[in-house]
């Protein structure tokens, strides 16, 4: 975890899976990216995902061209505005840079607008703690690129020792069209009772069913 020198509240989440996540609120700018304390040179370069959450309202000017490098950017509907010069779009549109975020928010006009890759982002969908197995499982709706999708299970148990953790991950693949005439209901179904309450109170699943089917019709 990291924390700008400009802005306290700005704090930067790293993950091994070359993914950062940027916490907040309101608009970013060029000077939220000096650290409070050193990383490296460039080391900015260690990430190709930039996941911008929800609070934060809009990327300012040169704030995205210091992450000029990335392949994918995933913007929360809170972001509203992004700051980016025709020369990033271009190189951009050349290295086939993907924006991820929900269906009729910025992040789709974004993509549209600038003839970039549009994908939905994905759906944390629960977080289910099995206890007699003492297991947590963190459970998330996934979109691929070739338009497949799939449910991901990543799950958490304890390990052979004091501090040390195990688990694994596996996905269940759905079908392409697998939101045709499904209602929240519907799907909750496919889980657990212990999850139900999630699902069906999940409105961001919510808004892509909906969508997504008024688009289908």
């Amino acid at each position: 975890m990291f924390f700008s020198k400009h802005n306290k509240n700005i704090t930067y989440i790293n993950h091994y899976s070359g993914l950062l996540e940027v916490e907040g609120e309101g608009e970013l700018c060029l000077k939220d990216t000096e650290l409070l304390y050193e990383q490296g040179k460039n080391w900015e370069k260690e990430y190709d995902t930039l996941s911008v959450t929800e609070g934060i309202t809009g990327l300012g000017e040169g704030y995205i061209e210091f992450f000029s490098h990335i392949d994918c950017l995933i913007l929360s509907r809170t972001v509203g505005a992004v700051a980016a010069s025709p020369e990033l779009l271009k190189l951009w549109r050349k290295r086939k840079v993907l924006i991820c975020g929900e269906y009729d928010t910025f992040a789709e006009r974004f993509a549209c607008e600038n003839n970039l890759k549009f994908l939905h982002s994905d759906i944390h969908l629960a977080d289910d703690d099995i206890e007699i197995a003492h297991e947590h499982d963190i459970i998330t709706l996934r979109f691929h690129e070739n338009g497949s999708c799939d449910i991901h299970y990543n799950c958490f148990t304890p390990g052979s020792s004091a501090g040390s953790y195990g688990g694994g991950e596996y996905a269940n693949p759905l079908p392409r069209d697998f939101y045709v005439g499904c209602t929240i209901e519907d799907f909750a179904n496919i889980f657990n009772e212990r999850v139900r309450g999630q699902i069906l109170s999940n409105e961001t699943l919510k808004r892509f069913l909906e969508i997504s089917n008024e688009r289908h019709g």
